[in-house]
């Protein structure tokens, strides 16, 4: 046995992501706990906010209509539609902070990814 002190880093993984402005596609992201096994989403519900550097909320998506549907509720499967609530009116070229929140039915709280999302405007029109 060692007395060695251990390093336990209990926060989410970071994403860096990219999208353009007006044309991001949609995404999967499945919800699964430390052993890769699938969380089960039923009677769950998600958000992701995009915050500019001054923590003003440029875009929220979220379960109910709001760009995130979940798609395999016992797979854990959630897929996430950045146009179904629109990027047009998101400035080009600007870095905002992001995160993925789930709460389960039984009131658990999961935050799968805090990140980036980096906004480019379209080159071809």
């Amino acid at each position: 046995m060692t007395n060695d002190a251990q390093e336990l880093d209990l926060r989410p993984r970071h994403v860096a992501l990219q999208w353009y402005v007006g044309r991001t596609p949609s995404f999967t992201v499945t919800a699964a706990d430390d052993e890769g096994t699938a969380i089960n989403l039923t009677s769950a519900t998600a958000s992701m906010m995009l915050k500019d550097g001054g923590g003003t909320t440029a875009l929220t998506l979220a379960t109910g209509g709001q760009g995130i549907v979940i798609t395999d509720a016992a797979g854990g499967i959630m897929t996430i539609s950045p146009e179904a609530v629109g990027t047009g009116s998101l400035s080009p070229d600007k870095t905002y902070k992001t995160d993925l929140k789930v709460t389960l039915g039984s009131g658990v709280v999961h935050v799968f990814f805090t990140g980036t999302v980096t906004l480019s405007d379209k080159v071809t029109t």
